[in-house]
C-alpha cells in the first residue's frame, strides 16, 4: 500500500471487492469520469488491479464512449498493469465500448438496489395514484404528472449544476398543486433514508419513470421491488430492460397518456408479490454476470474464488457507497466476508 495513504483527505465512491487479486467496484462521478479507476490509481500503484466501473448515466452515444476510452487510455499509459471493465446498463453501451476496444459486461445499476430495504409493505395504506422518485431538475419532466389526481414526489438535491435550471422547482410546485412534495413535509427539505423512501413508495399505486434519457434510473427497480407497477416514457439509459409488459406501460410523454396508463395499471389489481418476483428474475442475470466476471478474474490470476463468501453484500451497499480512500482500501473486502449462517 502506498505509504502516503494515511495523509489522504479525499473520498472515493465504491467498494473493495477483493484484495488478492485487487478488484474495486465503483461508479463514474462528476470530476472523475472513470470513477475509482482514476481516484485510486496513485494509491494502488502500478501493480495488477481491476476496476469495475458502474455507469450512473447512459453512454449510448459514440461520443460519450469515446471520452471514456480516451480517459482509460491515459490511465493505462501511466499504470499499464491496471485493467478497466465497464458495467453497462444496456447492450447498446456494451457494443459501443467494444468498438473502442474497452472491455465490459451488461450489468445494470439496478442490480445494486437493495431488495432488503425495498420490499412489499402490505400494512401500508394506498393514498396516491402514483409516486415519482426524481430530482427536481428539468430532464425528469415532472410536468407530465399534471393530469394525475394525486402524486407523491420524492427527490434529492445532488444533481450537478449542468442539469439544473433556476426556478424549476418553484414552477413545478405551482403547476402540480395536487402533488405532495414528500421531502418538505417537515417544513424544510430533508433527505429521506431508504427505508422511508420505501414507505412512501408503498403508499402509491403506480411508480413513474418520465425522463427521456438518463442512466438506468434506480427508482424503476425500487418501485417494482415494493410491488408497484410502472408507467414509463420511451427512454434511453437501460431501464426498459427490466420493465415487464405484464406490469408496466411505456407511453408517449403526454400528461393524458401518463394518467390513462396509471388508471389502467391500477385497475388490473396486480399481485405485488408477482411484480417483485418477476423483477428479481430480470435483475438476477446481471448479478450473476458480475459474479462470473469476478470469478473469472480470480481464475486468470491463479487465485481460488471464495464462492462461499457473502457476495450478496456487493449488491446491498447502495449505488453510491462512499468512504475515505484509506477506509476504502483497508476495510474488509467483499470477498473476505464470511457466508451467513
Amino acid at each position: 500500500m502506498n505509504p502516503g495513504i494515511e495523509a489522504a483527505r479525499s473520498n472515493v465512491f465504491g467498494l473493495l471487492v477483493a484484495r488478492n487479486p485487487f478488484i474495486f467496484w465503483g461508479p463514474s462521478a462528476p470530476g472523475h469520469r472513470v470513477g475509482p479507476a482514476s481516484v485510486l490509481a496513485p494509491h494502488v500503484g502500478n501493480r495488477r488491479a481491476y476496476f469495475l466501473i458502474r455507469l450512473p448515466w447512459n453512454r449510448e452515444t459514440a461520443e460519450g464512449v469515446a471520452g471514456d476510452a480516451a480517459a482509460l487510455a491515459e490511465l493505462r499509459d501511466r499504470y499499464p498493469e491496471h485493467r478497466h471493465i465497464m458495467l453497462c446498463n444496456s447492450h447498446r453501451e456494451l457494443e459501443l465500448y467494444r468498438a473502442q476496444g474497452v472491455p465490459g459486461i451488461v450489468c445494470s445499476t439496478l442490480a445494486f438496489v437493495d431488495e432488503t430495504r425495498f420490499e412489499i409493505l402490505p400494512s401500508v395504506q394506498k393514498e396516491f395514484d402514483a409516486v415519482y422518485t426524481a430530482a427536481l431538475v428539468p430532464f425528469k419532466r415532472h410536468e407530465l404528472c399534471r393530469d394525475l389526481a394525486s402524486v407523491a414526489i420524492i427527490y434529492h438535491r445532488y444533481h450537478p449544476p449542468s442539469v439544473q435550471e433556476e426556478g424549476y422547482p418553484e414552477r413545478m410546485r405551482a403547476m402540480l398543486t395536487q402533488a405532495t412534495f414528500v421531502n418538505e413535509l417537515d417544513g424544510e427539505f430533508r433527505l429521506l433514508k431508504e427505508e422511508e423512501v420505501a414507505q412512501w413508495i408503498s403508499r402509491a399505486r403506480v411508480g413513474l419513470c418520465l425522463s427521456e434519457a438518463e442512466g438506468a434510473m434506480r427508482a424503476a427497480a425500487e418501485y417494482m421491488l415494493c410491488g408497484l407497477p410502472v408507467v414509463s416514457t420511451p427512454s434511453i439509459g437501460g431501464r426498459d430492460r427490466i420493465l415487464d409488459p405484464a406490469f408496466s406501460r411505456i407511453v408517449p410523454p403526454e400528461p393524458a397518456a401518463i394518467a390513462d396508463a396509471v388508471r389502467e395499471l391500477d385497475a388490473l389489481a396486480l399481485d405485488p408479490r408477482y411484480i417483485r418476483s418477476r423483477t428479481f428474475e430480470r435483475l438476477r442475470p446481471d448479478r450473476m454476470r458480475l459474479l462470473q466476471l469476478i470469478a473469472t478474474i480470480h481464475a486468470e490470476e491463479g487465485v481460488a474464488f471464495p464462492a462461499d463468501g457473502l457476495w450478496s453484500e456487493l449488491f446491498r451497499n447502495g449505488t453510491w457507497p462512499t468512504a475515505s480512500i484509506e477506509d476504502a482500501l483497508t476495510r474488509p473486502a467483499i470477498a473476505e466476508l464470511p457466508a451467513a449462517g
